[in-house]
C-alpha cells in the first residue's frame, strides 16, 4: 500500500498570514516584515526525494489584502546539493538510490532579499514495534445504525518511545466502503503527544474494510509550530529558520492495518 502525504501544510499556510498589529512574547530573534519569505518542507524517513515550497506572506491591512505568491527563480541547496525548481515555488532534490534516514542532518540554504536563509533538521529515530490491538473487529450495520454492543472496547496503538519523543496519529479510511459514511477520510487524530500508546473508540471505525494507521514521530520545531497555530496566536509566529517564517523539519513514520469486518 502506498503511503499518503501527511497533510501538514495548513499550519504553514496560517503562518503565511501576517497580522500587522498584536502583542505577546516575541518568539523569533530576527525581524519579521511583509517581505519575509515562508518556507514549507517536511522530510520523511524512507523517501528518496526532498521538496521545499517557498512563497510570500499574505498580508492583511485595514483596507487592503495582498495575496501570497510562489517565490521563483531562486537557488536552493540542501547539504550543498542544488535543488531543481519543478513548479512555481516548488524546489525538489532527487536522492536517487539513497533515502532520508534516521540520524542524518539536512541543512537548507538560500539567499533572498539580500539575506541568507538557513535551516537544519535532524531526522528522528524510526518508529519501532508499532502494533494495534485488536487487529480487527466485527460490526453489524443496518440502515446507517451502528451496533454499539462493543462501544466499551478500545482500539489501541502502541509503539516504543525510549526517549519521550513526540508522536502524532493519522488514520486513512480510504480503503473502506459504506453506504452511510464518508470513506474518503484521512484524519489527524490528535495533537503531538509524548506517549507510547493511543486509544480510539469503535465509533471512529464505522465503515467496513481496511484502515491504515500511521504513527509519525515529529521534531520539536513541528510541535511548537502546531501549538502556536492551534492557539490562534499569529501575531508572534514561531520559526526555527534564520530570516524566514515557516518550517523545515523531518519525521519518521510507521503504519499498521486494522480491519472492520461486517458480521453476517
Amino acid at each position: 500500500m502506498k503511503k499518503y502525504a501527511i497533510p501538514f501544510g495548513g499550519f504553514v499556510a496560517a503562518c503565511a498570514s501576517l497580522l500587522l498589529s498584536g502583542c505577546g512574547e516575541e518568539l523569533m530573534p530576527q525581524e519579521v516584515n511583509t517581505s519575509t519569505p515562508v518556507v514549507e518542507s517536511y522530510l520523511e524517513e524512507g523517501k528518496n526525494s526532498i521538496s521545499v515550497k517557498l512563497y510570500s506572506m499574505e498580508v492583511f491591512l485595514k483596507e487592503d489584502y495582498i495575496f501570497s505568491k510562489p517565490l521563483t527563480g531562486l537557488t536552493l541547496k540542501i547539504n550543498d546539493r542544488e535543488l531543481t525548481e519543478t513548479d512555481k515555488g516548488l524546489y525538489t532534490l532527487a536522492l536517487g538510490e539513497d533515502t532520508i534516514r534516521e540520524g542524518r542532518e539536512y541543512a537548507l540554504q538560500f539567499d533572498y532579499g539580500g539575506k541568507a536563509i538557513n535551516a537544519s533538521t535532524l531526522v528522528p529515530q524510526s518508529v519501532k514495534n508499532l502494533k494495534v490491538e485488536p487487529e480487527y473487529m466485527e460490526q453489524s450495520a443496518s440502515y446507517g445504525y451502528w451496533n454499539t454492543e462493543s462501544d466499551s472496547v478500545r482500539i489501541t496503538l502502541t509503539w516504543d518511545n525510549p526517549d519521550n519523543g513526540y508522536y502524532q496519529v493519522y488514520v486513512d479510511a480510504s480503503n473502506t466502503s459504506s453506504d452511510f459514511f464518508d470513506t474518503n477520510s484521512r484524519r489527524r487524530m490528535m495533537q503531538p503527544i509524548q506517549a507510547a500508546s493511543y486509544a480510539m473508540p469503535p465509533m471512529e471505525f464505522r465503515s467496513v474494510g481496511n484502515y491504515y494507521m500511521y504513527v509519525y514521530r515529529v521534531n520539536k520545531e513541528y510541535v511548537e509550530l502546531y501549538e502556536r497555530i492551534s492557539s490562534s496566536d499569529l501575531a508572534n509566529p514561531v520559526s526555527f529558520i534564520d530570516n524566514a517564517l515557516g518550517i523545515f523539519t523531518s519525521m519518521s513514520v510507521a503504519w499498521v492495518k486494522f480491519q472492520v469486518i461486517e458480521a453476517e
